[in-house]
């Protein structure tokens, strides 16, 4: 190993720490300079504290996700970045991280507590706000491969939203043999929009309620004459209020409804609104209800039932 200035590595290693949010490898720090007994130090000091193996915190920085992104990179080795649910949740694909870190890696890393690896060779490595990741092809091959049917519609919805949805090479990466192809294959074929504006699991239900009786999909989460409404068909003037226990219940919460709705009746609007139990409970008088109101309104031929 080569000399090196202190001074040097010294700004090296704080630009370092700055890019890998306080994180390093033991590999990094002998590259810099540090010899094995000045890490032994440290590390028996305090001022590097173990996360992963061969991975250390420098000094006491506080936690963070971005850091416990970087460990698990760092922990897979050059080359190594963000893949499947990890990557997509981190892009803003899908709403929920999974439970371990995925990383995928040209190296053979064994797959270590909190981090799942997965050893690939040919990916191409792409940057995110500053953390490496899969391309958007192969992390959503990733995701059809890991996690359900309606995270990889979300996913798509997202994509779709940005204006980054590109059928053709997803269907590409979609190969015999491949896992989740068949998945992808499916979002691919069930896409719907309208995913990226739902809000919440109360509005994913009622988006799969249309779906599953064959009704038209509302626009979701729209403004009218003020008013931010859950879902909208505009050719019947047809709102659908949905009502989570938080956001409807108190008194004040239950008069701003009352108010809204009134507001929206005197627009000629007609407003409906359910709970999470009643589209549980009486999917069928709801689906009837709706059929009413929309060939009340006149403007469009009914839909299809199931």
């Amino acid at each position: 190993m080569g000399y090196m200035d202190p001074q040097i590595a010294q700004v090296r290693l704080k630009r370092l720490l700055v890019a890998q949010h306080g994180r390093v490898t033991r590999a990094q720090l002998r590259l810099l300079g540090v010899s094995d007994a000045t890490i032994r130090g440290r590390i028996e000091a305090g001022r590097l504290q173990r996360v992963l193996p061969k991975v250390y915190a420098v000094g006491h920085r506080a936690p963070s996700r971005e850091a416990d992104l970087w460990a698990a990179i760092l922990y897979a080795g050059p080359g190594a970045m963000l893949s499947h649910g990890t990557a997509a949740h981190w892009c803003g694909l899908i709403d929920y991280p999974p439970r371990q870190i995925e990383v995928s890696t040209p190296r053979r890393i064994r797959s270590y507590a909190p981090v799942k690896t997965y050893s690939r060779r040919d990916l191409e490595r792409r940057w995110y706000e500053g953390i490496p990741v899969t391309s958007i092809e192969e992390m959503l091959l990733g995701v059809a491969a890991t996690l359900s049917l309606d995270a990889v519609r979300r996913a798509l919805s997202n994509l779709d939203y940005r204006h980054q949805l590109d059928h053709t090479a997803l269907a590409a990466v979609c190969r015999r043999g491949r896992r989740g192809s068949p998945q992808l294959h499916e979002a691919l074929a069930r896409h719907q929009p309208q995913l990226a504006h739902t809000n919440g699991r109360l509005e994913d239900d009622f988006l799969a309620f249309c779906e599953k009786h064959n009704l038209p999909i509302p626009n979701f989460n729209v403004t009218l004459h003020g008013i931010t409404v859950d879902a909208y068909w505009p050719e019947h003037k047809l709102v659908i209020e949905l009502d989570g226990y938080d956001n409807h219940s108190s008194r004040a919460q239950l008069r701003r409804d009352r108010r809204n709705d009134l507001i929206l009746r005197n627009h000629e609007l007609t407003v409906l609104r359910y709970d999470s139990a009643l589209l549980r409970e009486e999917p069928d008088q709801i689906y009837q209800e709706l059929l009413r109101a929309q060939r009340q309104s006149r403007t469009i031929a009914s839909p299809v039932g199931p």
